[in-house]
């Protein structure tokens, strides 16, 4: 009787293994969109890829401005709202990367675009809405004043960077890459228009002229604390600005802006800061009304803390 064949176990060829090993560690930096790193936007080297995206052409927000949190909703400055395909990065550099290389890098490899936007540590906002709303990935969350955000445009492409160092020291960075027919020409060309405006504005002659030509003047040297207090320089600034006046004899409100996490206290710190305002202006014969707006009346184009007059 012939005996049955015993079967002969094949080992695998130790090649072969580290080549499987090696596809499942490429697979394994992309996540479940398959999404590569986004071209022509090198990572910093020797970074590990925590999560990619792929999205189809869709309304894309590309922030051009620093974002707030005013209680439970979200503020951005400027932003640009253009259809494009966005691919999206976010990496972890070695650990000991400084933030300072990490922001160098980004910036060496959009220098063939235009910067439309820049911004670090407390210029940028808020970080937690930078990762939270903007980006969507919660390993951005970094304190306010260990983040960096860029924004550039040309042609057909829109780049938006953000890095961040995080309270473990780790420095993380995210990318952005938007394409679309035109779109960075657009943001360029929006950009140019708008400059142009503002350079076409008439320059007026003093605070006088400014009050009477658009019933509203910030007093540029004239900034308060977080808590609505005026420092000296601010107060000698009230002098002159009083001096510049002159015989300008309409009565004026004195509004302070001022913003914070509570609109109660902010509002109640503001009020404080026009009447020391107000009391010091009319020390120098101006009538002048307190009015303290905290965070109620923003405004793009000017500081979130800021002194203005307003003739009513």
């Amino acid at each position: 009787m012939t005996k049955p064949r015993r079967l002969r176990r094949h080992r695998p060829c130790p090649l072969a293994a580290a080549a499987l090993f090696a596809a499942s560690a490429g697979l394994a930096a992309l996540d479940a969109s398959g999404a590569e790193d986004p071209p022509e936007v090198a990572p910093f080297p020797e970074a590990v890829v925590v999560a990619t995206s792929e999205t189809e052409l869709r309304a894309y927000e590309f922030v051009t401005g620093r974002v707030e949190r005013s209680r439970r909703e979200r503020r951005i400055e400027r932003s640009a709202r253009v259809p494009a395909k966005v691919r999206r990065a976010t990496y972890r550099t070695p650990a000991g990367t400084r933030l300072e290389d990490v922001t160098q890098h980004y910036r060496g490899q959009v220098a063939d675009l235009t910067p439309v936007f820049s911004c670090q540590g407390l210029d940028c906002g808020r970080s937690t809405v930078w990762a939270n709303d903007v980006f969507g990935v919660k390993e951005l969350v970094a304190p306010d004043s260990a983040q960096f955000y860029l924004a550039a445009a040309g042609g057909d492409t829109l780049v938006a960077i953000y890095a961040v160092r995080r309270g473990n020291r780790r420095v993380y960075a995210h990318v952005d890459l938007a394409r679309g027919d035109g779109i960075g020409a657009r943001v360029l060309g929006h950009r140019a228009a708008k400059q142009g405006e503002d350079t076409q504005r008439p320059i007026p002659a003093g605070l006088a002229a400014t009050l009477r030509r658009d019933r509203y003047a910030v007093l540029a040297d004239v900034v308060p604390d977080d808590r609505g207090r005026l420092g000296r320089t601010a107060l000698r600034a009230l002098d002159a600005a009083a001096g510049e006046l002159g015989t300008f004899n309409d009565a004026v409100f004195v509004v302070c802006h001022l913003d914070g996490d509570e609109a109660d206290a902010a509002i109640a710190n503001a009020a404080d800061c026009a009447e020391q305002a107000a009391l010091r202006l009319q020390a120098a014969g101006v009538a002048a009304t307190p009015f303290g707006a905290g965070p109620l009346l923003p405004r793009s184009d000017a500081p979130r803390r800021r002194v203005e007059l307003v003739l009513p």
